[in-house]
């Protein structure tokens, strides 16, 4: 654990001074885990740290805490053969609009992984969406617990905290090293006896409503277009009850009236390049007329009308 310890403390992903924190107050230590992504073997040794503190315990799947967990729970994945999950931090509003993200069965156990737990609030934010997909969640593993509440906060909300490192530890073999001061270290933990956290239990996440839009029929955007050609377009679908389009290249206008004769009831509109029929006549887009009642768009006019 010193050997960690030490390296965090290297690599300045542990840091001692006046740090202004995102609630506002002002901390005389500050913990930005992200950097260890660009350092392999610092990375490999979090995360073996990590898995050692929970190996025993049973579950199937792990999820990293987005987004600082997310290469730790990825490492442990793939060293030990472990399924992953992963939460979506923001739930898009298209496609699956999927929370999480991966394969996995409901009722399986979940293990949830995270760097640093303050109030242990993000952790939960993590463990609902998990539960609401039928996901089982007794247990959280952080690298380092900041003592001030999140251990307590968890428990009360179901969910038993495992800590690889937790603050205190890492001050005092700090001291013992001679990397920080016994002054700095009182400030320390001072700091985490006068600054304890309260988390109150989440509410349920309501159930995700699917809000079905009503499909306009072609009459409707007919009446709705600016564009002249657009128009007659949506009212010819409306007509013929189809929005087929066919592009047919073929070497001879007969063909072309072979392929409209049979298709014509079906299709609302043909895209073929009448420059290139060596038999085209004048006549030729009367008889398409009469087989399709629609548009034909040539390789000289793109809202040619017949």
């Amino acid at each position: 654990m010193e050997e960690l310890i030490l390296e965090l403390h290297n690599v300045e992903a542990v840091k001692f001074g006046n740090f202004k924190l995102k609630s506002g107050i002002s901390s005389p230590i500050y913990i930005d885990l992200r950097l260890i992504v660009s350092y392999p073997n610092l990375l490999k040794l979090v995360s073996e740290t990590i898995w050692n503190k929970v190996s025993s315990l049973k579950f199937e799947v792990i999820c990293g805490v987005p987004y600082t967990a997310l290469p730790i729970a990825t490492c442990i994945s793939l060293t030990h053969s472990v399924p992953m999950v992963m939460r979506r931090k923001e739930v898009k509003d298209y496609g699956t609009r999927k929370a999480i993200e991966g394969v996995f069965s409901p009722g399986q156990t979940c293990l949830v992984i995270e760097d640093l737990v303050t109030s242990g609030a993000s952790v939960m934010e993590t463990v609902e969406p998990l539960k609401s997909v039928g996901l089982n969640v007794s247990d959280a593993v952080v690298l380092i617990d900041r003592e001030q509440g999140g251990s307590d906060n968890l428990v009360s909300n179901g969910i038993q905290l495992h800590s690889a490192l937790k603050l205190t530890q890492m001050v005092d073999v700090l001291v013992r090293h001679g990397k920080l001061s016994g002054e700095i270290a009182d400030s320390v933990r001072r700091f985490i006896a006068e600054n304890q956290t309260k988390v109150p239990a989440p509410s349920p996440s309501p159930a995700p409503v699917n809000s079905v839009k009503k499909r306009s029929s072609y009459g409707e955007r007919a009446a709705l277009a600016q564009n002249p050609t657009g128009r007659k377009l949506f009212e010819l679908m409306e007509r013929k009850k189809t929005n087929l389009s066919l592009a047919a290249d073929v070497s001879t206008a007969q063909e072309l009236l072979s392929i409209a004769d049979a298709v014509g009831p079906e299709i609302c509109l043909l895209k073929t390049h009448v420059d290139i029929l060596p038999d085209f006549t004048p006549d030729f887009g009367a008889r398409l007329r009469a087989d399709l009642f629609a548009y034909v768009v040539s390789g000289f006019n793109a809202h040619q009308h017949f």
